[in-house]
């Protein structure tokens, strides 16, 4: 008989990892994250220092779940804070559009961008 060996498992993922108990840095994690989807970005700015106060505590080294956590929190945080960033560059590229339109007549061609039309167009050139 030919001796059998089971595969083994592979790695958890931060889900399924057991909590290890309340750690500080991620009780902070999940307030910035709690702020980025409501929108509170005023939350954001009280929580600064305080997280860089566990950062330095976290410098010293941690348990291993704790730190594959914290890892998993922070990487859920940065792309919702790449979202948001995009979501205010295309604000701020809609605000700019309104005001170009609202110094002059804007027409649209058949590529798409707009061009804009200043008030000595052929229109007044004809006569």
């Amino acid at each position: 008989m030919t001796p059998t060996t089971t595969p083994a498992a592979p790695d958890p993922t931060p889900e399924q990892t057991p909590d290890p108990g309340p750690d500080p840095m991620a009780d902070l994690l999940d307030r910035v994250h709690a702020a980025l989807t409501s929108a509170d970005y005023a939350v954001l700015d009280g929580l600064t220092g305080r997280m860089a106060a566990e950062l330095t505590r976290l410098e010293t080294g941690g348990d291993a779940a704790v730190l594959a956590l914290l890892q998993h929190k922070a990487s859920r945080n940065a792309g919702c804070l790449m979202a948001a960033q995009r979501g205010l560059r295309a604000a701020q590229r809609r605000v700019a559009e309104i005001a170009r339109a609202r110094s002059g007549l804007v027409t649209y061609g058949p590529g798409g961008p707009g061009a804009e039309l200043h008030h000595s167009s052929l229109l007044t050139k004809r006569f």
